[in-house]
This record gives C-alpha cells, structure tokens and sequence, in this order.
C-alpha cells in the first residue's frame, strides 16, 4: 500500500541508549545550543540545535542521578527509574 510506505518514510526510528556522559554548549548570541552525548558504548554523537525552552528541560533532566537514555538524532531524553519496593498494609 502505499500510503502506508509514505508514512514508514517520515518516521525515523529513535534509538534511545544509555548516555555515559554529556557536554552542553550554549550560544546567546544564536540563542540556541546543543548537546554532545557520549553513550556507554563509546559513541560520541552531536544532537540538533535546540532552543532556550528545550536546552533548559533537557540540562535539568541530565542532573538528575538516574540512568539517562538519549537520542542525539532528535535530541531526546528520557529518565529510568529503578524498581522499588512497594510496601502496602498500616507500616507503608
């Protein structure tokens, strides 16, 4: 069908992965910045420019202390959480 294979050609696939480290650059003279990540595998990759409201949002989720994943295609973050013990009953 080939509405279908117009739809599969503007998607990109995001491959998110774990980001070991990261440089943020900022620029006020362009006001826009961007961002090297570098991943657990060694891969050291740029991420698009970003403007002022998007650069904050992502330095503020890359000081968190959770594992960060990222893709520098899109320049997306995302946090994970480690499973915890839910306690249930008077003691929780």
């Amino acid at each position: 069908m080939e509405g279908s294979d117009k739809c599969t050609d503007r998607t990109q696939e995001m491959q998110m992965k774990r980001i070991a480290s990261y440089q943020a650059f900022w620029s006020p003279l362009e006001n826009k910045g961007y961002f090297w990540f570098t991943y657990f595998d060694g891969e050291r990759e740029r991420t698009v420019d970003l403007d002022a409201g998007s650069f904050k949002i992502i330095l503020e989720i890359l000081h968190t202390d959770k594992p960060i994943f990222g893709d520098h295609t899109t320049a997306t973050v995302a946090v994970h959480s480690e499973p915890t013990e839910m306690m249930i009953g008077a003691w929780a």
